[in-house]
C-alpha cells in the first residue's frame, strides 16, 4: 500500500512541478548552481514526494519552507511570486485527500487545470535562455528574467544593480520590456 500511495502521489507532485513557472524558468535560464537544473528538478521531485509523505502532520508552511530552501540553495532563487505558498496548499490538498481515498476527485480537479507541456523527465529537450549582454558603463552585470504577465503574454524584466547600501547588499530596479 505504501508504494502505491507513493507512485500515486509523486505522480500528483510531478503534474504540479510540471506547472511552476518559476521551477521551469530557473532550469530554463540555467539558474542551478550545478549546471544540471533538470536533473536537479528530478531529484526535487523526488524528495518532496518523501518529505510529504513521511511527515507525521503535514503543513503547508512547512512544505512552503522547504520548496523556499531548495529554490534557494539549488537554484539561487528566491520565488517572490507565491508560487511556493500556492505549490505547498495544493501538495497538502491532494496528500489529505489520496490518503481519504478520494482519488478521482484529484483526477478531475487535475483535469480541469489547463494543459501543460510535460517537462520534467530526463529526456525532455530544456530551451536554454541565454541572457543578453549588458551595455551598462560601470561594467556590472544586469540580469534579466522573462516573467509571465496576467494578459498571458511575457515580460522581460531587466535587473539594473544600482547601489551598495549594506555589505552583501544591493538594491535593484527593474525595467520591463513586454514582448
Amino acid at each position: 500500500m505504501a508504494a502505491e500511495l507513493r507512485s500515486k502521489y509523486r505522480s500528483i507532485v510531478e503534474e504540479m512541478f510540471n506547472r511552476w513557472t518559476a521551477l521551469r524558468l530557473a532550469v530554463e535560464h540555467g539558474m542551478h548552481v550545478e549546471n544540471n537544473g533538470l536533473q536537479a528538478a528530478i531529484e526535487i521531485l523526488d524528495y518532496m514526494t518523501d518529505y510529504c509523505l513521511n511527515m507525521k502532520k503535514l503543513e503547508s508552511d512547512d512544505v512552503q519552507e522547504a520548496l523556499d530552501q531548495i529554490m534557494d540553495q539549488e537554484y539561487d532563487t528566491i520565488c517572490d511570486d507565491n508560487s511556493t505558498r500556492e505549490l505547498s496548499l495544493y501538495l497538502v490538498k491532494y496528500l489529505t485527500m489520496l490518503r481519504d481515498g478520494k482519488d478521482q476527485e484529484i483526477i478531475n480537479e487535475i483535469n480541469q487545470l489547463p494543459a501543460c507541456e510535460k517537462w520534467i523527465n530526463p529526456k525532455a529537450k530544456i530551451n536554454y535562455v541565454t541572457a543578453p549582454e549588458s551595455d551598462s558603463s560601470d561594467g556590472e552585470d544586469m540580469e534579466t528574467e522573462v516573467v509571465p504577465s496576467t494578459s498571458g503574454s511575457t515580460t522581460a524584466v531587466q535587473i539594473e544593480p544600482l547601489e551598495e547600501v549594506d555589505p552583501g547588499w544591493t538594491v535593484v530596479k527593474t525595467k520591463r520590456k513586454n514582448k
